[in-house]
């Protein structure tokens, strides 16, 4: 990853400088936001003001995603060409990154479109893929479909990759909304991991010590890994309610080896979840501020919650990296940049 902090930055002004922070994201189901009268308006805004925010008291912001028009990417993107630093190249604030079966498939044109404002970061392929008979089989224009089986062990391992890659480069992780799969609104919501997004990203911040935000009160995938948390067993979080709803999803976690990767194993994922408890997000919120995150649908109250958090571990990541350590200032959430 780029260093951007070969550009000292006045951290009085910028304290959550040189700070890499993930952000997860993607959308509710319509009935979960309906249930708690919200709509996708609302998630859209959380994601933007949090983004905003970060970028204006000078974090870094790491994604995975592709650049669908119209997507959270590209979202990101027209948020970092309005909040940046005159002495700070914009690409460095952005990291897209992008699993093997999405970035081989990129153009020279859609790369530079993005150059001005993001670094793309292509995730490898995993090393014992090189041989794999779907990988073989691929001509270099040819995209990987989800299906059969073998396919999508190949998405799943290099998803897994990308995701383990980014979580091990960032230096705390937000989480905000979210699919979680099976079936929603009379139709399949298909993911191609092992997990659905957010649930294994959020896992392997959580399980690795990296300071973890969940936005809760917004729904989504984000709700249902504050119920794990919380010691409950939420249906997105149980086998059954994704091989019932997706064959291919079935046949893979029968059927085919994730090796080296742990296997599928949702009741060690939620285990693991329910032994970190609120405590164990480690994000230098106490538990009442914590739960006010995970309740709350207020969006401006959750971005001040969270930076809050962000800037009291600022200091210890600026430690570990031997920068200059910014001062606490009052009302610092506020800062609109």
């Amino acid at each position: 990853m780029p260093d951007s902090s070969s550009f000292p930055p006045d951290r009085s002004r910028y304290p959550l400088a040189n700070v890499t922070v993930g952000v997860s994201v993607s959308d509710v189901p319509a009935a979960d936001l309906a249930e708690r009268g919200l709509g996708t308006m609302h998630v859209e805004h959380a994601f933007w003001e949090i983004t905003r925010q970060l970028l204006a008291l000078g974090a870094n912001v790491a994604y995975g995603g592709d650049q669908r028009v119209g997507g959270y990417t590209r979202r990101l993107f027209d948020v970092v060409r309005t909040y940046t630093r005159d002495e700070v190249d914009p690409k460095t604030r952005i990291f897209n990154y992008l699993a093997w079966p999405i970035h081989r498939n990129l153009s020279p044109a859609d790369r530079n479109n993005v150059t001005d404002v993001c670094t793309l970061v292509d995730c490898a392929l995993p090393a014992d893929l090189a041989d794999d008979p779907v990988v073989l089989g691929l001509k270099p224009t040819d995209r990987l479909p989800p299906d059969p089986a073998p396919n999508r062990r190949v998405w799943v391992r290099c998803l897994t990759a990308m995701r383990q890659q980014m979580n091990a480069e960032i230096d705390a992780r937000i989480l905000l909304g979210g699919r979680y799969g099976g079936i929603v609104d009379g139709k399949l919501d298909r993911f191609l991991g092992k997990y659905a997004g957010l649930v294994e990203e959020g896992h392997l911040a959580i399980t690795s010590g990296k300071p973890t935000y969940l936005l809760g009160g917004l729904g989504g995938c984000t709700a249902v890994i504050v119920q794990a948390l919380e010691g409950a067993v939420p249906a997105p979080l149980t086998l059954e309610h994704h091989t019932t709803a997706d064959p291919v999803y079935k046949e893979l976690v029968q059927t085919h080896s994730l090796s080296p990767d742990a296997p599928i194993d949702y009741e060690r994922l939620r285990s693991e979840f329910g032994s970190t408890g609120i405590a164990g997000v480690k994000n230098g919120l106490d538990e009442e501020d914590n739960r006010r995150l995970f309740a709350t649908d207020e969006v401006d109250e959750a971005v001040a919650v969270v930076i809050a958090g962000l800037e009291r571990i600022a200091g210890a990541v600026a430690e570990d990296r031997h920068l200059p350590v910014a001062s606490t200032r009052p009302n610092a959430a506020c800062q609109s940049g």
